[in-house]
């Protein structure tokens, strides 16, 4: 806040409690008394405790109420504010006595004045003080409080910078891995797919780390990377895998977490082309549903008797969950279910955002994969 701001509040604060306070007195004991003089007087005396506000602040800083000898402290605030006080009222009446006093026949002299009035002006100079003290402290430990909120915050924030950076970094070598030992087996028995299969995750990589720092991207962005993964799946599988897209125009543009898709494609590839011996067919749908964003992915697969232990809590998918859940907390569904024809299918729902970048890919996406299967 700039010095004008404050200067501003605190004229403004001012003015309107020494109107306060006037009404006040006016219907008590100031009653008898001409409202200008008490107007008057009360803006002088709210004046002086403005002036004296830097003060009253560099004490309380020297001795804060919420540090361990807050007695002590209290003890000696109530002595200061006693002297600022006694000051104030002393040049109160200082200023009221030579400028505008209408009762001078009462008063004629300023040493009459103070003898009179310092006892009953003092009380109420204190209180004052007291009341400033209060607020004062009041203030402190509200902007204490939002201060310790912003950095709890900030805290959970890189906290969950942190763990999304984990469960990224633990992602990576899943997949490497598991595609690092199909190249193995490819090299003694097909080189030619195996070298094309080195190409492509070559080209996985580097885009994986070009655009690893982001935590989101368009669904559009998301396709064109799931691309060059299933292109070293399809040299892997060939013509098993069947591929078929149903994805609405408005799809493409919504913003999804980071390598959303690699771990649901990978699950359906693995537990379905990589078991059967003919083809398998894998479906992804992308709609848009109002303010949510619906995909789902289904894959051809064998019939898995009921007692069999469920797929879905591999590292892959367990993974997906657990960065879904940093995102969007509650707002999300996820599905996975056994198809009775066999195979799994999985639907999830995510609120719709509109990505802020990646229009070329969704361009691209638009016109080659909206409603258009293949």
């Amino acid at each position: 806040m700039s010095v004008m701001a404050r200067l501003k509040i605190v004229i403004l604060g001012w003015a309107a409690v020494a109107v306060f306070f006037t009404a006040v007195l006016e219907v008590s004991d100031f009653g008898h008394k001409p409202l200008g003089f008490a107007l008057y007087s009360n803006a002088v005396q709210f004046a002086l405790w403005a002036l004296a506000l830097p003060l009253l602040v560099k004490f309380i800083r020297r001795f804060p109420l919420k540090d361990s000898r807050t007695i002590r402290n209290a003890g000696v605030l109530l002595i200061l504010i006693a002297v600022i006080g006694m000051l104030v009222a002393v040049i109160h009446l200082a200023i009221m006595f030579p400028t505008y006093f209408p009762e001078h026949s009462s008063y004629p002299t300023f040493q009459d004045l103070i003898r009179s009035e310092l006892v009953r002006f003092l009380p109420n100079d204190v209180l004052i003080g007291i009341v400033l003290v209060i607020a004062i402290e009041a203030w402190q430990v509200l902007r204490d409080l939002q201060s310790e909120r912003m950095r709890a915050m900030d805290l959970e924030r890189q906290l969950a910078v942190s763990r999304l950076e984990a469960l990224r970094m633990q992602l990576h070598p899943h997949f490497l891995f598991n595609t690092l030992h199909t190249i193995a087996g490819l090299i003694g028995e097909e080189p030619a797919h195996g070298r094309r299969m080195v190409v492509a995750l070559g080209d996985f990589l580097r885009l994986t780390l070009k655009n690893g720092a982001r935590s989101f991207r368009s669904l559009a962005e998301e396709l064109e990377f799931m691309d060059l993964y299933l292109g070293i799946e399809r040299v892997r599988l060939g013509d098993r895998l069947m591929l078929h897209y149903d994805i609405e125009a408005q799809a493409t543009t919504a913003e999804v977490p980071y390598l959303l898709l690699q771990p649901l494609f990978e699950n359906a590839i693995r537990h379905g082309a990589g078991r059967l011996a003919g083809p398998c067919q894998v479906v992804f749908r992308a709609h848009r549903d109002g303010h949510r964003l619906l995909l789902s992915l289904e894959n051809d697969g064998a019939v898995r008797a009921p007692s069999s232990p469920s797929a879905a809590h591999g590292v892959g998918l367990s993974n997906t969950l657990a960065r879904l859940r940093l995102h969007y907390g509650n707002d999300f569904t996820f599905q996975y279910n056994d198809r009775p024809e066999g195979g799994v299918r999985i639907d999830l729902s995510l609120p719709f955002r509109k990505a802020e970048s990646g229009e070329e890919q969704n361009a691209h996406y638009q016109s080659e994969y909206a409603h258009d299967p293949r």
